[in-house]
């Protein structure tokens, strides 16, 4: 293995075209009329002269694992590494477009066009980056530092004995901000990478506008302050939301600046006390003055690269307890002739994409109870610079899975993302599941207990999140 740590960093815009549909069916599912602020991908890749990754960093909602695997194999490709050693993380932004296959089963014919545009826009853009980055490999050095946040707060409240999405002010929650700092030999930022978990959905459904939300402002204050390029990782915000609440207003761009600057402020504090070039020195007197001690700040010395690597493996998740085959076929059944009574009366368009959601996750549930144990592919990636790690997993994870990830890792500087490589339904532990368990036929306000908006036959088994837990620490430990 090589001793020199290289890094370059790139960006590329990645608005849709107006008219494209966000990834949402009554919520937040507008066609974006506007661009209140660009959505963006920057992509920094690391080397040490023999092996090499890629960290990407998107401003999207939802893509699909096969979506997100021809994403990484563009980045792959251009910098001729396998495709596990690209990690590509997304904002989980509610005002970003939604990609083909999230959407398909609702889709019009004039929705298609916009969503296959937009995926092959995507590949071009982040190749290109890819290779601009990489066309700037300088020798680099890298540190990180925590902070914390009180941006976000836990959204699972109960309100007249019923649960809604709302917010619990005096719930704890994941407030770390955790910092890399990828610096030049010089001590001049290249990249920051920034990571907190919370929902970027400051922009509401009434703003009909694509928007970095609030990931955007916070990168413009780093890069402001700091120079180089921000990238926002999203962590494990399942359960959080920002404390501001979901947005209202129609122009929510006061409330979003303002969160936004709130974190980019954190993280420009927590960066200003990362050092990667000089260190301080043993205190001394100054010539003639005995009395009063100095601190020199001394250069950093010695190899910059002592471990470069990535992983990744796939554990499969049990669901729970599947309905008979016979109530499987009457709930396809009515979902079939919901969907066809509102297509043909007054509907609205969202009970209508709603209705057609059901009918696809319903033909699924059937399939599911006639293949008699189907699993969920968790794909969880681990990539390690140095003594610092990234853990990825590859859905809407909640912030207590992070902390137990983190208390138990073998390095104390363990970055976990969600949202990674694609996702694919939320991660709830059991301890977050209705008391009685899950129902099929249950109504649920919560959108981490309705697997059928992600097409998944029923809910996944309660242990699913400890096995999500064992199987990155040993993903970790194999670093």
């Amino acid at each position: 293995m090589g001793t020199t740590l290289s890094a370059g960093a790139a960006r590329r815009t990645i608005n849709p075209l107006l008219g494209a549909g966000k990834a949402g069916l009554r919520l937040f599912g507008s066609p974006i009329q506007a661009i209140e602020s660009d959505l963006t991908a920057t992509v920094l890749v690391l080397g040490d002269g023999e092996t090499k990754v890629a960290v990407v960093a998107t401003d999207l909602c939802v893509v699909s694992m096969a979506e997100g695997g021809r994403l990484r194999a563009a980045v792959a490709g251009t910098l001729g590494i396998p495709v596990t050693h690209v990690l590509l993380n997304l904002s989980h932004n509610h005002s970003a477009p939604a990609l083909p296959e999230f959407m398909a089963m609702t889709d019009s014919p004039e929705d298609i066009p916009f969503r296959t545009r937009y995926e092959a826009d995507l590949q071009r853009w982040l190749a290109e980056a890819a290779g601009e980055a990489d066309g700037r490999l300088q020798p680099a050095r890298i540190g990180c530092g925590w902070g914390e946040s009180t941006i976000g707060v836990y959204r699972r409240e109960t309100r007249d004995g019923r649960d809604v999405l709302g917010e619990v002010p005096d719930h704890p929650i994941d407030s770390s901000v955790g910092v890399i700092r990828v610096d030049d030999l010089d001590g001049n930022p290249i990249a920051t990478l920034f990571r907190y978990s919370a929902h970027p959905v400051t922009v509401g459904s009434r703003s009909q506008v694509a928007s970095a939300d609030y990931p955007g402002p916070a990168r413009e204050v780093i890069e402001q302050n700091l120079g180089g390029l921000a990238l926002f990782l999203q962590g494990c915000g399942g359960n959080v939301n920002p404390r501001v609440g979901i947005g209202y207003e129609i122009d929510c761009r006061d409330t979003k600046n303002r969160v936004g600057m709130e974190l980019g402020g954190e993280v420009v504090k927590i960066a200003a006390g990362i050092r990667t070039n000089t260190k301080a020195g043993e205190r001394r007197p100054l010539g003639n003055v005995p009395n009063i001690l100095f601190t020199p700040w001394e250069p950093v010395d010695g190899d910059t690269c002592t471990h470069l690597a990535a992983l990744e493996t796939t554990v499969p998740l049990d669901y729970d307890e599947l309905p008979s085959l016979e109530e499987a076929h009457a709930i396809l059944e009515h979902w079939q002739r919901t969907a066809e009574e509102r297509r043909q009366g007054d509907a609205l368009d969202w009970e209508i994409r709603l209705a057609q959601k059901y009918e696809y996750w319903a033909t699924n549930l059937v399939a599911a109870v006639e293949h008699g144990h189907p699993t969920h592919e968790l794909r969880l990636q681990a990539i390690r610079v140095n003594d610092i790690v990234l853990s990825a997993l590859n859905m809407d994870v909640f912030f207590e899975t992070v902390l137990d990830i983190r208390a138990r890792s073998p390095l104390p500087d363990t970055f976990v993302l969600g949202y990674t490589n694609g996702v694919f339904g939320y991660l709830p532990r059991g301890a977050d599941y209705p008391d009685g368990g899950w129902s099929v036929d249950g109504s649920y306000a919560l959108p981490d207990l309705l697997p059928q908006a992600w097409g998944m036959p029923v809910i996944l088994h309660p242990d699913s999140a400890d096995r999500a837990v064992d199987a990155s620490l040993e993903l970790i430990g194999s670093l």
